[in-house]
């Protein structure tokens, strides 16, 4: 008895039903792919856009302000708009807001957040989740800063070299520095360690334009205090010591760049390693009280007291005072590192014009 094994299987091979099936079977991840695709673009698109008008109404907001507390509060504003507006249950780990001063006249705002996708990984080689962002930068005029003459100033007059304050602007431009002033605009002497010390009350301290920030010099002529003709001689063993400071606009911290020179013939300069030998202590105070010894209830390092200096880290605002304690000579030259030979107390730079804002939005 013979069985004919293709008269058996033929219905099924001849029933094509199976196959399409089949066929939709392995195409659905596609389809949803493809759609999931359309949501998911359609909400990128609508998350984006909320994104971006939150960018400029902050970097608006912060660039207009001029406060060191408007930058966090316009962040924070920013940041429960966004989860009031779109919420974060399609998002992973909500938004990231962040504002940054590229320069005194242009602000940034970024925000980004990574979204969840719904049906698009189902396409080969998809991802779960993708990012959102966008970025914001205001352009404005840059501020201009204004420093108060010394609340105090304390040059010790038992020291044997002559030593001299200056106060200049320090501009941040990379061009003017780059240039024979290095960026620096011509010093004003404030105070000396002369008895009694000299009258320098006629000199008009200075006014910072844009991107310029109030710095410090400190001419130091080694045995020169008590020979009045060496304080200016050229020919006499003279250091010229700049702070070179620049002013973060959002936060108002002060960082220093600080350079030495030994000056030859009044004119040749040659450069001092001022990591390996620093000279300068600063520290900011909130109050004016606090800009004291430890001893007498303040902040400052007692006097006489060998340490190694402080470097402020902190925001040097409008009705805050920042202290300077300086060495007359660096550590490679006999100094008891006590910084305490020139004690300079100055209020906070304070913001005094900013007129023709002209706010725009240049991204």
């Amino acid at each position: 008895m013979r069985f004919d094994m293709t008269n058996g299987l033929r219905p099924f091979v001849e029933d094509r039903r199976g196959n399409v099936i089949l066929i939709f079977g392995l195409s659905l991840p596609l389809l949803l792919g493809a759609s999931g695709l359309v949501i998911d673009y359609s909400n990128a698109i609508r998350i984006r856009a909320v994104e971006a008008s939150v960018a400029d109404a902050t970097a608006l907001l912060v660039a207009n302000a001029d406060t060191v507390a408007a930058a966090t509060e316009g962040l924070r504003l920013a940041s429960a708009q966004l989860n009031s507006r779109l919420g974060t249950s399609s998002t992973a780990g909500g938004f990231q807001v962040n504002g940054t001063w590229i320069d005194g006249a242009n602000y940034r705002v970024t925000i980004s957040t990574t979204l969840k996708t719904s049906l698009l990984h189902l396409l080969p080689g998809m991802p779960r989740q993708i990012t959102v962002g966008t970025a914001t930068t205001v352009n404005r005029v840059a501020p201009v800063y204004q420093t108060s003459p010394p609340t105090f100033s304390q040059l010790s007059p038992e020291a044997d070299d002559y030593n001299r304050i200056y106060m200049y602007c320090y501009s941040s431009d990379p061009a003017k520095q780059a240039s024979s002033s290095k960026g620096r605009t011509a010093p004003v002497p404030i105070a000396d360690n002369a008895t009694p010390p000299s009258d320098y009350s006629k000199y008009k301290l200075p006014t910072c334009g844009a991107n310029e920030a109030p710095s410090y010099m400190l001419r130091n002529v080694r045995n020169g205090r008590n020979n009045k003709s060496t304080w200016d001689d050229p020919k006499q063993e003279v250091y010229q010591y700049y702070t070179d400071t620049v002013i973060d606009t959002g936060s108002r911290v002060q960082s220093m760049s600080m350079s030495g020179y030994r000056v030859y013939n009044g004119t040749a300069l040659s450069p001092i390693n001022m990591v390996s030998n620093p000279i300068l202590e600063t520290i900011v105070c909130d109050t004016l009280r606090q800009c004291k010894n430890k001893s007498d209830g303040g902040i400052l390092p007692n006097s006489h007291t060998t340490h190694n200096p402080a470097t402020s880290t902190a925001s040097c605002s409008d009705g805050k005072y920042m202290y300077f304690g300086w060495e007359d000579r660096p550590p490679n030259a006999g100094s008891d590192r006590d910084y305490d030979d020139i004690r300079v107390i100055v209020s906070c730079p304070t913001l005094i014009k900013v007129s023709d804002k002209k706010l725009r939005i240049v991204e």
